[in-house]
């Protein structure tokens, strides 16, 4: 697959133009440019997600796109298409400076039957539940495709919902269409009411656990008290005959071993885990048939190009570990609530649960994300890291941009949400009544 970027020069800006914008020195592109090149040409461990991309080609590309700007707006942005061509959710590049320019939309949506449909809203006039058919005369899915390329994810949902996360790709101000016509105008100067565009994202459930469940959500695995909150929970609850974790909006953070470790009760296998291996030889060889790949013979060309494949991009595997419980701190049935925001540190909690028949997952299928990063920061406000590790089931089926489904899959409709319904949660909680 061979993708070219589209110059952000050549086409009428997507986004609000910044009189502040402080600019950058050749020397800083041609640094970083060169830094993130190399990182992925030694680092990085999903070429198996791409086959086909050919880098030089598009790191040439992006050459000749950041040579022509000395706006540190335009780098950013460039470089965001250029990183995002990895198609994977751990290989990402930011600058905290883009994203301070500008203030969050105020609302997001999410792709649900063919509808663009409101999951959270500081806009007045905009609620949860309705279905945007419009943004700025063009309808949704359109206005979202044109800013897509600049998402990194390791699937097309995941890049969907980061562009209503990255305020740079918005007007200062647009106009949403409503189904069934009404129109809302929004100026982004205007802080967003009630929640504030810092807590826009946030996870909340929409219905409340009753009390006879026992019922825990954890935000993140990014903070280690979370863990040990819920490691306290389970040791609280160990009577009981259910327990309830709801896991939607978590994105990760430290694999919580001593969580899952406090719910198993069974043996359980681990992550198939691989990596790129960069042996020049191999690479000598690649290009070689490369070469010899003449055209002349259609069934010597796809074998000579199998090749040049893989001594360019060799990897070796690690087989799935298998884990003995150890003395579990909880016994009980456990019901798992997850979504498409369950990514990376999340996954790595739901896989064993429910690979192991140990919980039941309800909901939607997670991010399928993983990665192990390489971070490398320049100093400046912009960070570069790149996925070095690949994940595969225990079955050796992919999980990278397909992710964990559940069980009983439940997606909520825009009735439902505008109702402030959660069936999500109503059918866990039905789950752990269940005898």
């Amino acid at each position: 697959m061979k993708l070219a970027i589209v110059s952000v020069l050549a086409v009428v800006p997507l986004w609000a133009a910044d009189a502040a914008d402080p600019g950058i020195t050749t020397r800083d592109k041609l640094w970083i440019a060169s830094k993130i090149y190399a990182s992925i040409e030694s680092r990085f461990g999903h070429w198996q997600s791409i086959p086909g991309f050919d880098l030089d080609k598009a790191y040439q590309a992006y050459l000749d796109e950041i040579a022509a700007t000395g706006s540190r707006r335009d780098f950013d942005l460039a470089t965001l298409a250029f990183v995002a061509q990895l198609r994977n959710g751990h290989s990402t590049f930011s600058d905290k400076w883009l994203g301070a320019t500008t203030q969050m939309p105020g609302f997001y949506l999410l792709l649900q039957g063919g509808q663009w449909v409101v999951q959270r809203s500081g806009r007045p006039g905009l609620e949860p539940g309705d279905v945007v058919v419009a943004i700025d005369g063009k309808p949704t899915g359109d206005f979202v495709a044109e800013r897509i390329k600049y998402m990194a994810s390791s699937g097309e949902r995941g890049r969907q919902v980061q562009v209503f996360l990255f305020s740079p790709l918005w007007p200062q101000q647009f106009e949403v269409t409503l189904a069934g016509g009404r129109r809302l105008r929004i100026d982004r100067s205007v802080e967003p009411v009630a929640t504030g565009a810092s807590r826009i994202w946030a996870f909340a459930p929409r219905g409340r656990a009753p009390e006879d469940v026992a019922y825990l959500a954890i935000a993140t695995f990014g903070d280690p008290r979370q863990e040990q909150n819920a490691v306290a929970f389970l040791k609280a609850h160990k009577s009981a005959p259910a327990i309830v974790i709801d896991l939607r909006g978590n994105g990760g953070g430290s694999t919580p071993e001593a969580l899952i470790r406090a719910i198993m009760d069974r043996p359980w296998p681990g992550w198939i885990e691989s990596t790129s291996v960069l042996f020049p030889l191999f690479r000598t060889y690649g290009e070689r048939f490369r070469r010899e790949n003449t055209g002349t013979n259609p069934r010597g060309e796809g074998y000579l190009e199998g090749f040049a494949e893989y001594f360019n991009h060799p990897y070796m595997m690690a087989p799935a570990p298998l884990h003995a419980p150890e003395n579990p701190t909880y016994t009980g049935r456990v019901i798992l609530i997850a979504d498409p925001t369950c990514g990376s540190a999340c996954e790595d909690f739901v896989m064993p649960l429910k690979y192991s028949g140990r919980a039941t997952v309800v909901g939607e299928t997670t991010a399928g994300s993983s990665g192990q990063p390489y971070i490398y920061d320049f100093g400046n406000g912009m960070l570069f890291r790149v996925g070095t590790k690949r994940m595969y089931f225990p079955d050796g089926s992919e999980f990278e941009g397909v992710g964990i489904k559940p069980d009983i899959e439940i997606i909520p409709s825009p009735a439902d949400i505008k109702a402030g319904r959660d069936p999500l949660l109503e059918r866990a909680v039905a789950l752990a009544r269940a005898q």
